[in-house]
């Protein structure tokens, strides 16, 4: 994925997640002798250790003295390995959705308390009451009430996973090739979900996604109503402070939208128009004069520095989601972390105690007529083949449509919500 830095808040974060998966494979490394020495066995043979990936292939097939606990540790090995390479792997979804963690599968629900003034009096006393100010109380007069509107939004997590099989016969003639590759494919496969599920939020087939983007929502008698951008400007200057000026008019429970740093999210078509905008110290204007007609260019500071910071973030995920007309010109703003600091925005929930993916491979081996257990490596009881199996449970979804904006950039208004 292209892009540009990760803020550094979102960075110091994923860093600490990360550094924390890393630091629990190896606790769990550190308490087994042998799952240590076969985890070094594993490193030499991948780095090309002839000896050490003949021994590594006498431990699968059962040749080696140290072949009675092989299928436990190796499966142990391997999903720590995988978990080792996912958390080393870049990320795009931090920097425009909030980190989440839930405890099982049931349904989820953000919620937000909002406070309903309508019972407090205009004047109380004399003094006139602000819309969003407690009223006056003179002396010895009972207090006006005030209620709580419940308002939230359900999301849930999913299981999501894959299974490569392969034959005994490929194992044997591989080279471990694929007990090399398959940790880190499948690493790749589990962050490459959480991307694609949390662009989804954003987008889908026919352009901005329609769960989350619309001309129907009422932000207050200051704003527009949608977070569709009017007219669907194509991306530039202009378009990109009227994007941030509209959303910072919107209203949400009688206050107004504070958002302290964007993220622009573009497809890989306008990263060059992106990074002109937001690197550019100055900027050209051009204005007609009035009285003569003629056009007047001149230089002037880019006004992007005095605005809430903005970090560009190219998604080469949104024309494989989005393959609408408009694909290549559509563009988002959104807060960065995907929260406003208030409340998220966009959410990306994981299982509590099962935030990484899992990864396994099949023992249906049956058992040696001697007795012993037989090595996944040597194929199943049925048709000599072995699976690998990779689990990831994760969801996203969009909580607050206020804080986000997003344009076709096709200069046409929208004709349905």
């Amino acid at each position: 994925m292209t892009g540009a830095k990760l803020p550094d808040g979102v960075q110091s974060t994923m860093a600490a997640r990360a550094q924390k998966i890393r630091e629990g494979a190896r606790k769990r490394l550190s308490g087994s002798p042998r799952a240590q020495e076969l985890a070094r066995t594993l490193n030499e043979a991948y780095e090309g250790d002839l000896s050490a990936g003949l021994e590594l292939k006498k431990m699968a097939l059962g040749e080696s003295n140290s072949s009675t606990d092989f299928p436990m540790l190796f499966q142990q090995v391997t999903s720590i390995a995988m978990q080792g390479q996912y958390a080393r792997l870049e990320q795009q979804w931090p920097a425009f959705s909030q980190r989440q963690t839930v405890g099982d599968f049931r349904r989820q629900r953000v919620m937000s308390w909002n406070t309903t003034t309508s019972q407090y009096p205009v004047a109380n006393g004399g003094a006139p009451r602000h819309m969003l100010a407690l009223p006056r109380i003179p002396e010895l007069t009972e207090y006006p009430t005030f209620s709580l509107e419940e308002q939230g939004q359900d999301w849930m997590l999913g299981k999501y996973g894959g299974r490569f099989p392969f034959s005994f016969e490929l194992f044997v003639n591989d080279e471990l090739g694929v007990i090399q590759q398959m940790p880190t494919e499948m690493a790749i496969q589990a962050r490459d979900t959480e991307d694609i599920l949390t662009t989804g939020v954003l987008a889908d087939e026919t352009g901005p996604n329609p769960d989350f983007f619309s001309t129907d929502w009422d932000f207050g008698p200051q704003a527009p109503t949608g977070n569709i951008a009017e007219g669907n400007p194509p991306l530039s200057l202009e378009a990109l402070q009227t994007a941030m000026s509209m959303i910072t008019r919107r209203q949400l429970n009688g206050r107004v939208i504070r958002v302290p740093s964007f993220t622009l999210i573009v497809p890989p078509a306008l990263e060059l128009t992106a990074r002109e905008i937001l690197r550019s110290s100055s900027y050209r204007r051009v204005q007609v004069d009035p009285n003569t007609g003629d056009e007047l260019q001149f230089d002037i500071p880019n006004p992007m520095a005095d605005l809430p910071p903005v970090t560009l973030l190219v998604s080469e995920w949104l024309p494989l989601i989005d393959t609408s007309e408009n694909s290549a010109t559509t563009w988002y703003l959104v807060p960065t972390g995907g929260t406003t600091g208030v409340r998220p925005a966009i959410i990306t929930g994981f299982m509590r105690g099962r935030e990484a993916p899992e990864l396994r491979v099949s023992g249906n081996t049956g058992s040696y007529t001697g007795g012993g257990e037989v090595s996944p490596y040597e194929g199943s009881f049925t048709h000599d083949d072995v699976q690998y199996r990779v689990r990831h449970i994760l969801g996203a979804a969009g909580v607050d449509p206020s804080p986000v904006l997003a344009s076709r950039g096709n200069g046409e208004d929208e004709t349905g919500s």
